[in-house]
């Protein structure tokens, strides 16, 4: 009886046992489960930061447009860009020339001067105006360069260089003059020879015998100079025919004269500012300073009241040869300063850097 009873008894502090701890670890199953819940938010926010970083990691490739490649001083004009997906702001800078000033508007802000030689910051925006003037020379080529830097990051910035050409039509232009084309190379100047003086020799009489003894004493005569002509210079103009070398080089470059009016004789004169009850002109110069006949060509021009001039094939140019061309154009409800540019085309040129040019004129009422 009494072993029956301690059996009942161990049975029941096994039980109370099993029951205490099955509690404890139910307990302690929850607790887990609560720090795991306070632990996980953070764990997959930094999971998603990082994997957010990981997909949008990219080189930065700027792609910068301008409204404009030619402006007039004081004129605004507007670049634009694609925004890559890193976060960052993009920068403004423009190379230091004597003579000019830049400022910069944001789509929201208000013109703000830029120092030459210094980044600007314009946030991370998709665009800026420009606003250039330039006092010193009537065309100014700008150089500036938009740059995107990277936020908390060490990559190295990304910059897109470009340039501007700034014409001030104030300032005045000196006109090239041509009219032929064949060069004058050489002038010999060939003076008439001096003549000698002739020099006049005089023979003293002998005296004449007379009874009387007397001595006669005859002057000898002074010679009489004879006068000396100037001399006269004839001028002989030679001209050289050019010649070509075949084994030399051609280069062939466009130049522009002068902007004014043509009569109804077609007659050009260059008076830079334009009356718009006239005939607007502009004359251009194609000239070969290249050692070689060059090849056939042609040009283009576009003019002033926005039509454009494309020219047939032209006649090949020896050495030193040059073309000079005048074009008439309409004015007529034209106003302010009109820009213009052309370029010549030809193959086997050793030279692009003078292939173009550029200018402005400007139209009164």
């Amino acid at each position: 009886m009494q072993t029956e009873i301690e059996n009942q008894n161990k049975d029941r502090v096994l039980k109370t046992l099993a029951v205490g701890g099955f509690v404890g670890l139910i307990i302690i199953i929850a607790w887990l489960g609560i720090q795991l819940i306070n632990v996980m938010p953070s764990a997959i926010t930094s999971l998603a930061s990082l994997a957010d970083s990981v997909y949008n990691y990219e080189p930065v490739e700027l792609d910068v447009t301008s409204s404009k490649t030619v402006a007039n001083a004081g004129e605004t004009f507007s670049l634009a860009w694609n925004i890559p997906k890193q976060a960052g702001d993009f920068t403004f800078s423009y190379e230091c020339i004597d003579g000019i000033a830049v400022e910069t508007r944001t789509m929201t802000g208000t013109l703000t001067a830029v120092a030459c030689g210094q980044a600007q910051t314009l946030g991370n925006v998709s665009g800026v105006d420009i606003s250039i003037t330039s006092e010193k020379e009537r065309f100014a080529d700008v150089p500036y360069a938009i740059s995107f830097v990277p936020t908390n990051t060490k990559e190295a910035p990304a910059s897109k260089l470009s340039s501007i050409t700034v014409v001030n039509a104030s300032i005045g232009t000196t006109a090239l003059a041509a009219t032929t084309t064949k060069p004058v190379t050489e002038v010999v100047s060939t003076p008439t020879p001096k003549p000698e003086p002739i020099p006049v020799v005089v023979t003293p009489k002998s005296p004449v015998p007379i009874p009387v003894p007397v001595t006669v004493t005859v002057p000898v005569p002074v010679p009489v100079p004879v006068p000396v002509p100037k001399p006269v210079y004839v001028q002989t103009p030679i001209y050289t025919v050019p010649v070509s070398n075949p084994n030399g080089y051609t280069d062939l470059g466009i130049t522009l004269i002068g902007a004014g009016t043509i009569d109804s004789s077609n007659h050009f004169t260059n008076v830079g500012t334009i009356d718009n009850d006239s005939k607007g002109a502009i004359q251009i110069q194609i000239k070969n300073t290249g050692t070689k006949t060059s090849n056939p060509f042609s040009f283009t021009v576009a003019l002033p009241n926005g039509s454009t001039y494309a020219s047939n094939e032209q006649t090949p140019l020896k050495p030193n040869e040059r073309s000079v061309i005048t074009l008439g154009f309409e004015v007529t409800n034209l106003i302010g300063i009109q820009s213009f540019k052309g370029m010549v085309t030809i193959v086997g040129n050793t030279n692009a850097t003078n292939d173009t040019f550029a200018g402005a004129v400007t139209i009164v009422d």
